[in-house]
């Protein structure tokens, strides 16, 4: 008898506990459903979501944690995950603050620098160089051009823009460094050496020499030749060339009609190969160190120059 008493409160004693694991196991899950109310009610109010209502209730709360910008490797329970929500959404939200008051300082900077580049553009069309700069083709340092602007020298302002002019300077057009010129008005120096180019500077010293007679082997105001015309012009310059027509022809950089510039150098066949030379002004005219009159201008389209005219050399940049 006992032991079916026993069978039998062993029996009753397992349907009481399934009884109460099954009622465990509901409130669980009431409690949790009850979490999940409330944290999408939190996402929902806060506005982070409008799949807050779908995601939760389906076990993929952590999935909508992740989404809003939590850590892939954090963990958290659900109850903590309308805070956590809460507190990502304030740091998004300072973001956007600090992103936009970025954009208004840049924007305000930007206006305060065009506001500046128009008051000096207003104001001043010209550059004076403070020293020697290489002029570059770009607004950097690492495009300089071979064409050097001497200290004292005044270029045209065409703009300016982030600490470098961009200036013309005879026929060339570039940037120099802002640090190295100050803004002045172009028709003060207009006209004077402060503006001239070195070629202005060289066909002007050329001109020095007109009427100097013609002495083979010469190279200066008491005589000439050809050659030595071009070596002494160039010589006050910094430039060093040999005493010989053929030899100065095979220094310089051959350049064609259409390219050639004042103070470029020309060269003839006179009486076989390479055996004239003389600079070029421009406008097909030319100075030279004749055998028949000395140191003279000439055109490039007079018939006995035409017919044995060989091409132009570049010696400056």
């Amino acid at each position: 008898m006992s032991r079916k008493f026993a069978c039998l409160y062993l029996a009753v004693a397992l349907l009481v506990s399934s009884i109460w694991i099954a009622s465990a196991d509901e409130r669980d899950t009431i409690q949790q459903e009850v979490q999940y109310s409330a944290a999408v009610e939190a996402l929902d109010a806060a506005g982070l979501t409008s799949r807050s209502s779908n995601v939760l209730p389906s076990g993929e709360g952590l999935a909508l944690a992740l989404e809003l910008g939590l850590p892939e490797e954090e963990t958290i329970s659900l109850s903590q995950l309308p805070t956590e929500a809460l507190k990502t959404s304030q740091a998004q939200e300072d973001a956007a603050r600090r992103k936009q008051a970025d954009t208004a300082a840049a924007a305000a900077d930007a206006a305060a620098k065009e506001a500046a580049r128009q008051s000096l553009l207003s104001e001043y069309d010209g550059v004076q160089l403070t020293e020697a700069v290489r002029l570059r083709s770009a607004a950097d340092n690492d495009t300089a051009t071979s064409l050097t602007i001497d200290s004292g020298k005044v270029a045209r302002l065409n703009d300016y823009q982030d600490g470098w002019y961009q200036v013309t300077f005879g026929q060339s057009t570039g940037y120099i460094p802002a640090e190295y010129a100050q803004p002045v008005h172009y028709a003060d120096y207009e006209g004077t050496s402060a503006t001239n180019t070195v070629r202005e500077e060289l066909i002007a010293y050329a001109y020095t020499y007109l009427g100097t007679p013609y002495v083979y082997g010469g190279s200066s105001y008491s005589g000439t030749d050809c050659s030595g015309f071009t070596m002494a012009v160039f010589a006050k310059f910094g430039y060093s060339l040999s005493h010989g027509a053929s030899d100065q022809y095979y220094t310089a950089t051959s350049v064609s009609s259409e390219e050639r510039q004042a103070g470029d150098l020309v060269f003839f066949d006179t009486f076989g190969g390479i055996s004239h030379v003389g600079i070029y002004l421009g406008g097909g005219q030319f100075i030279h160190a004749s055998s028949s009159g000395g140191v003279k201008v000439n055109s490039l389209y007079e018939s006995y120059y035409a017919a044995c005219y060989l091409g132009a050399g570049r010696i400056l940049p």
